[in-house]
């Protein structure tokens, strides 16, 4: 073996052995970006069952009266839909859709509840109930609650 290509394999052996060594890189854990009421903006989370099924319900209401949020609807199996809603909430009564054709409509009947009305684009209505917690951290980017 020739002195050339004995230090070229040591040198190859000094990379493995410092590329072992080197500090991994952390995976991005920095927590989401949250929002919470104020600067001309409400925040909410509902909750509630319809059905066999439970629903959150992340809501940001703007002072002139545009809501936008995310209805997250988890099912008995576990199976969870994700619904961006969008429309007005005027005097307690809110007026929102989904690009689907699906409308939720409703009222706030005091501070810590709600009830509305889910029509589906097929015409199936169905009737629920839900709490209201005010002023509630929610994802910046769409106004989605929080993970569980």
């Amino acid at each position: 073996m020739n002195l050339a290509r004995c230090f070229s394999l040591a040198a190859l052996a000094c990379l493995f052995v410092f590329a072992a060594q080197a500090p991994v890189a952390a995976a991005d854990t920095a927590p989401p970006k949250t929002i919470k009421s104020g600067s001309g903006e409400v925040t909410e989370l509902w909750t509630g069952k319809v059905l066999t099924a439970t629903f959150r319900a992340g809501m940001c209401f703007r002072t002139d009266g545009r809501a936008r949020g995310v209805l997250v609807l988890r099912h008995s199996n576990g199976q969870e839909d994700t619904y961006h809603l969008y429309g007005h909430i005027r005097a307690n009564a809110f007026d929102l859709t989904h690009s689907s054709g699906h409308s939720f409509t409703g009222r706030l009947t005091g501070p810590k509840s709600m009830e509305g009305r889910v029509k589906l684009k097929n015409g199936l209505a169905l009737n629920l109930e839900g709490t209201r917690e005010q002023d509630v951290p929610l994802l910046a980017e769409d106004c989605a609650p929080l993970p569980r």
